[in-house]
């Protein structure tokens, strides 16, 4: 069975609107929680993804690790598209 992330919590932690990096803090269903920095190249740019970082409140619910891992960054597309469908970008 494969990995599907559903968000059910996001909120927007910092923002520099002078280099186009903000924060987002997300939680997930399985009660997860991850940080995703965004990057804006332009004003006008839609934001994209350029980190994820699980955070360690739970054991990683695909590798069960309790310490650092990668399984979130090929996720991190799915986790980010419905991540700035519940806040916006700022």
């Amino acid at each position: 069975m494969a990995y599907q992330p559903k968000v059910i919590k996001a909120e927007i932690v910092s923002n520099n609107p002078k280099n186009g990096l903000f924060e987002v803090v997300v939680n997930l269903k399985d009660r997860t929680s991850c940080r995703l920095i965004y990057e804006k190249k332009a004003d006008n740019a839609t934001p994209f993804a350029s980190h994820i970082n699980r955070l360690l409140n739970e054991p990683c619910p695909i590798c069960r690790k309790d310490f650092l891992c990668d399984c979130m960054t090929k996720y991190k597309e799915d986790i980010s598209e419905q991540a700035l469908e519940l806040v916006g970008t700022p």
